[in-house]
């Protein structure tokens, strides 16, 4: 004899099954989840059992709800397929759509037989809604694959209501209908006359397209529409694809986007575009959406020697019409210029220069070895001639020190340039350095000859020509040396240092002990005069 296990029920039906006897197996049949009518057709009875190995057989005895447990069923099925496995040991099987004479609610109770035999009985497992059913028949979406020309799409079905015991349908009018386009956007109709209903929809993200009915009569849906935009071919066309600017400069890279339709290629506007170095680890990517002609323009400042830069589509906003993989480079190149960062000249008093100076390059990283001219113009607008030529590193200060120079003139520093290397040459500003001439006038010692022991005079005017002007004025309260070289001698000897009178006159006796030549000298001036001297003049002493 079989062995039947009656549905746990009861709590106290659950404490008997649990304090079973100790040491007597007894194998479990399906577990009734539960039962009930199918969502797409009430009719049909559908059962979900927990259970292991294979389900033989499955009866279902109907009897009205609130009908007593004992009470003989209006109906049995027995007629089941397996319809849906959530898991290997967890499904739902489904009836044939089922004939009762009377329309209502019937409550379910289920027997169902594993391949063991062993049998499991749940009374009141659900509720069978044996009820005129609302239904969405003929739903369709036209089209699915909308283009870039022809987004939008129209959802159409009928509503009507369902007898599940004749299977006849009759339309439902002035029903509303939720429908779902993209995904999430949501809107609504009203079913006519003739319970059909229709709606557009301009396409935004393609997806899933559906429709409900929740009203009065229940729910109901149709089945899901897929829509797909389909991706049109589309192309970068840059105005210029190179660019050769200066560093530093903003540059603009213009053109325009377009899609192919048919053999034709149209302007495609409101689209996000970026440009970014190509290839990039770290990206800085600039942003243009296209006009109504589908143009667009990017700026940057340009940098570096030769950059390829690459126009394309960013990650974000997603455009499903058109294909996001084209892209289009552009190579700009920049040439550099030369900025002079420092550049001092002090003229001393022998007319000797010590420059100090540095050059960058405005637009690019560099520490080549560059050759720097130091030059001179007498006016500071023409006539500029090299005097020396410096071999530097960009960015690196170079001194130069005791350059003959000029009493007075201006002074600068040059950088050539390099072709090859495409960087533009460039100047410093001109700065000018003069000091006041000085001169001893009339310088002499006498008398000659002399004889040996007696008094030789040194004497002369010391005087001073400022810069721009062509007078000599004298130059008193200044200290003046007065040297000496003895015959046959290298070594000039300070004899002593005299200073000038008010007219720049001065005037120095000296005992008379050897052949000599003798010169006064104005050797220490304020920065603003040059040295100066007088003639020499050669005393024989007898």
């Amino acid at each position: 004899m079989r062995h039947i296990a009656r549905g746990l029920v009861t709590a106290g039906a659950v404490l008997v099954a649990t304090l079973a006897i100790p040491g007597t197996a007894h194998a479990a049949g399906p577990n009734v989840e539960n039962a009930y009518s199918d969502q797409a057709d009430w009719s049909v009875l559908d059962v979900r059992l927990n259970y292991s190995g294979s389900v033989d057989k499955i009866t279902a005895r109907l009897r009205p709800a609130g009908s007593a447990e004992s009470d003989a069923p209006v109906a049995t099925i027995t007629d089941f397929t397996r319809k849906y496995d959530y898991s290997s040991w967890d499904s739902i099987w489904a009836s044939q759509p089922i004939h009762l004479d009377t329309l209502g609610a019937y409550t379910i109770d289920i027997e169902a037989t594993d391949s063991s035999g062993e049998t499991t009985v749940q009374q009141n497992a659900g509720t069978l809604r044996y009820q005129k059913q609302p239904v969405i028949t003929g739903y369709s979406v036209t089209p699915t694959e909308p283009d870039i020309e022809h987004k939008t799409v129209t959802a159409t079905g009928d509503m009507a209501v369902r007898d599940p015991s004749t299977r006849e349908t009759v339309p439902l009018p002035g029903a509303t209908v939720d429908l779902t386009f993209d995904g999430n956007d949501k809107t609504t109709a009203v079913t006519d006359d003739a319970g059909h209903f229709s709606a557009s929809h301009e396409v935004v993200d393609g997806g899933w397209t559906f429709a409900q009915y929740n009203g009065d009569l229940g729910f109901a849906t149709g089945p899901w529409v897929e829509v797909r935009p389909k991706t049109a071919p589309t192309r970068i066309v840059l105005d210029k694809s190179s660019l050769h600017v200066t560093a530093n400069d903003k540059f603009n890279v213009t053109g325009a986007l377009q899609y192919q339709s048919g053999t034709e290629w149209k302007p495609l506007s409101g689209i996000a575009l970026q440009m970014d170095y190509k290839d990039c680890t770290t990206c800085s990517p600039v942003q243009s959406t296209t006009d109504a002609n589908g143009r667009f323009s990017f700026s940057k400042y340009a940098y570096g020697s030769k950059v390829v830069y690459e126009v394309g589509f960013p990650p974000y906003p997603y455009t499903p019409f058109i294909q996001r993989t084209t892209k289009a480079d552009v190579t700009v190149a920049a040439t550099a210029t030369t900025k002079f960062t420092e550049f001092t000249a002090q003229l001393d008093e022998y007319a000797q220069l010590d420059i100090t100076g540095s050059v960058d390059l405005v637009g690019r990283d560099s520490n080549d070895r560059i050759g720097v001219d130091i030059q001179y113009s007498p006016d500071g607008r023409t006539h500029w001639s090299t005097k020396k030529t410096v071999q530097t590193s960009v960015g690196s200060q170079f001194i130069v020190e005791k350059l003959p120079g000029y009493t007075d003139g201006y002074w600068r520093l040059h950088y050539a340039g390099s072709t090859a290397k495409d960087i533009k040459g460039g100047v410093s500003g001109s700065l000018r350095r003069n000091r006041a001439l000085t001169r001893i006038k009339d310088a002499n010692a006498s008398p000659e000859p002399v004889s040996k022991g007696r008094t030789i005079t040194v004497k002369g005017v010391l005087q001073e020509r400022k810069a721009g002007t062509t007078s000599w004025k004298a130059y008193g309260a200044k200290k003046v040396e007065i040297l000496f070289r003895p015959k046959g001698k290298k070594t000039w000897y300070l004899m002593s240092t005299v200073t000038t009178k008010s007219n720049g006159s001065f005037s120095k006796g000296f005992k008379a002990q050897q052949d000599g030549t003798w010169v006064p000298v104005f050797l220490y001036p304020d920065s603003k005069h040059f040295v100066g001297d007088g003639t020499e003049d050669y005393v024989d002493v007898r």
